[in-house]
């Protein structure tokens, strides 16, 4: 019933001009109107992305102040189509920053490796050149250790002769002898040549040593090392084998003297026992004789005595006293034979025998003074210098070992190096 009515109050009729039906159809259409401006209204403004503050009527010109039925409040839940491209937005954007916030830390990371790439390669490289640097450096330090050899092997070879025993021994005389002379000369021509040795052995010491603490290569430290032990060695040879030739200067000198001094002795007892066979037969020309042979003697013990004393003052710590001593009875000897020569031509029976018993006495005890004196004088010279020397000889010999164990690893370690 309700259905039919309506459907009835659909059916207007043409002709109802001023009738119920024209103006429910006004009514109608008016409310129409209404609504389909708020839907345009309602789509534009949803098409524009904002929320309209006029509603616009159709045909008409929009009102100076919206009325409070036109006025439209929308909270931001009840604009679904704005929300919903908003919230993709933000969702893309968010998105977006997400992964810009992934990208930037690793690019940044790979900047940081790189540029720490790039100073660990020039720190790298660098250290490389710096090592180089330092390689040629020793390397040139070395060379400069085993050239200063051109005066060490002459100096070498001068001080192993001096304390070779064979040197200064009773045997060693005539053309075998040694020469003061010889040896003064060859130490100084080799002392010519050792202070400029010295320096540049002091010298490439000192580099090598400052530089070992930057050696980072195990080859060239040992290298560096080795130098070191080389040049020391060197260095300490030069202080042993000063000492030694220094040494055997002095002992050259007294063992010299001392031959001289003891050839005197042997030269003044010949000519005093033949002093001693002129008288056999007493007579004038053989008591003249006889002073001669005496006179001889006594010549040849004062050269005994000077050479002796001269001895012993050139070479501290050599003990001739006794030497001397038995040189000097000999003497009073003699001068007891020519007094009692002189008093057998003074005819001085008295004087003759006195002197002749003085003579005796005194030859008696020259004779007890040789029985204390042992080896001979040069022998004693001989004793006191390979005595004295004895540390020096060790120090020298030992160092010598060092600096030619060394020099075989730095000829290994410089053959190396160059190719």
């Amino acid at each position: 019933m309700a259905k039919k009515k309506a459907q009835h109050a659909l059916h207007i009729k043409s002709h109802t001009h001023g009738s119920s039906n024209e103006i429910s159809f006004s009514v109608l259409d008016a409310a129409r109107e209404a609504r389909d401006a708020e839907e345009r209204d309602r789509r534009e403004a949803a098409g524009a992305g904002r929320v309209p503050l006029f509603t616009l009527g159709r045909g008409k010109k929009p009102r100076a102040t919206p009325a409070r039925s036109q006025s439209i409040v929308i909270p931001e839940s009840a604009a679904p189509t704005r929300s919903s491209a908003s919230s993709f937005a933000s969702a893309a954007v968010a998105e977006v920053d997400r992964r810009a916030f992934r990208i930037v830390p690793v690019v940044v990371v790979v900047c940081v490796l790189l540029a720490l790439a790039l100073t660990l390669g020039q720190t790298l490289i660098s250290m490389r050149t710096q090592q180089q640097g330092f390689r040629s450096s020793l390397n040139d330090n070395i060379s400069v250790i085993t050239s200063c050899d051109e005066t060490l092997i002459p100096f070498d070879e001068l001080v192993m002769a001096q304390y070779d025993r064979k040197r200064l021994s009773p045997s060693a005389a005539g053309q075998h002898a040694p020469s003061f002379e010889d040896l003064s000369e060859g130490y100084r021509r080799v002392v010519a040549d050792i202070a400029p040795s010295r320096a540049q052995l002091e010298e490439s010491l000192a580099a090598i040593e400052s530089m070992r603490p930057t050696l980072a290569d195990n080859n060239a430290e040992e290298a560096a090392h080795q130098a070191v032990t080389a040049a020391r060695a060197r260095l300490n040879m030069l202080d042993a084998g000063v000492a030694i030739i220094e040494q055997s200067l002095m002992a050259t000198e007294a063992f010299l003297d001392c031959q001289g001094g003891w050839r005197a002795v042997i030269n003044a007892d010949a000519a005093a026992r033949e002093a001693t066979a002129l008288l056999r037969e007493m007579s004038e020309a053989n008591v003249r004789a006889s002073m001669e042979e005496s006179d001889e003697a006594v010549t040849q013990l004062n050269d005994a005595r000077e050479l002796f004393t001269k001895a012993q003052g050139a070479y501290p710590g050599l003990d001739l006293d006794s030497f001397i001593a038995y040189v000097e009875k000999r003497l009073e000897a003699q001068q007891a034979a020519l007094a009692s020569d002189q008093a057998y031509l003074d005819r001085d029976k008295e004087a003759l025998a006195e002197e002749n018993d003085r003579y005796n006495a005194l030859e008696a005890e020259a004779a007890a003074l040789a029985q204390d004196l042992g080896d001979d004088p040069d022998q004693r010279v001989a004793n006191r210098f390979y005595e004295s020397i004895e540390d020096q000889v060790t120090v020298y010999e030992a160092e010598r070992l060092k600096a030619g164990n060394a020099d075989t690893f730095l000829r290994d370690y410089l053959g190396k190096s160059v190719q």
